[in-house]
C-alpha cells in the first residue's frame, strides 16, 4: 500500500467520525453588524475544542469569508452556521437562503474585493461550495481545518 493510501484511509476514517458528530447550530442576522457574533461564536467553539491559536485563526478568516459573502450577495434574512469537531479537526458550515453566482475576481474592476473563495482555499484543508440555484436556493459553503499531525 503506498503511503497516501494509508492516509487517505485515516482521513476517510476521520471525516467519517467528524461527520457523526452533532453540530453547534447557531443563526445569525444576515447583516455587517451579526460578522463579530459569528466570529465570537467559532472563536468560542474553538476555544472549547483546544485548536490551536493558528488552526482557530484560519477558521475565522475562512468562516468571515464565507459569512460576508452570504451577507452581502444573498439576499438572505439570516445565515446559518454550524461546527462540530473531532480528533483535531473542525468543521464549519455555514448556510444562507440565496442563489450563488459564479464570477472570476477582476482586480481591474473588483479591486481588493472579490478574492473571498480563493482565501478560504488558501487557509483550509478541505472547502466544499453547494450553490444555491433559482430553483433550490441556499448555498451552503463547508469549511474544514485539521491540527498539523508533526
Amino acid at each position: 500500500m503506498r503511503e497516501g493510501d494509508s492516509r487517505g484511509g485515516e482521513r476517510g476514517s476521520l471525516m467519517a467520525t467528524l461527520e457523526a458528530v452533532t453540530p453547534v447550530v447557531r443563526s445569525f442576522r444576515a447583516h455587517p453588524s451579526s460578522l463579530y457574533q459569528v466570529r465570537q461564536f467559532v472563536r468560542a467553539q474553538s476555544e472549547g475544542a483546544r485548536l490551536s491559536e493558528e488552526v482557530t485563526d484560519d477558521l475565522l478568516l475562512a468562516v468571515s469569508e464565507a459569512c460576508v459573502n452570504a451577507v452581502l450577495h444573498s439576499s438572505s434574512r439570516l445565515v446559518k452556521v454550524s461546527w462540530r469537531h473531532a480528533a483535531g479537526c473542525a468543521e464549519v458550515v455555514v448556510q444562507d437562503e440565496g442563489v450563488f453566482h459564479r464570477r472570476l475576481p477582476m482586480p481591474e474592476i473588483d479591486g481588493p474585493s472579490g478574492r473571498g473563495i480563493l482565501l478560504m482555499m488558501a487557509v483550509m484543508d478541505e472547502v466544499t461550495i453547494h450553490e444555491g440555484s433559482p430553483r433550490e436556493p441556499g448555498t451552503q459553503v463547508r469549511l474544514r481545518k485539521c491540527e498539523q499531525v508533526d
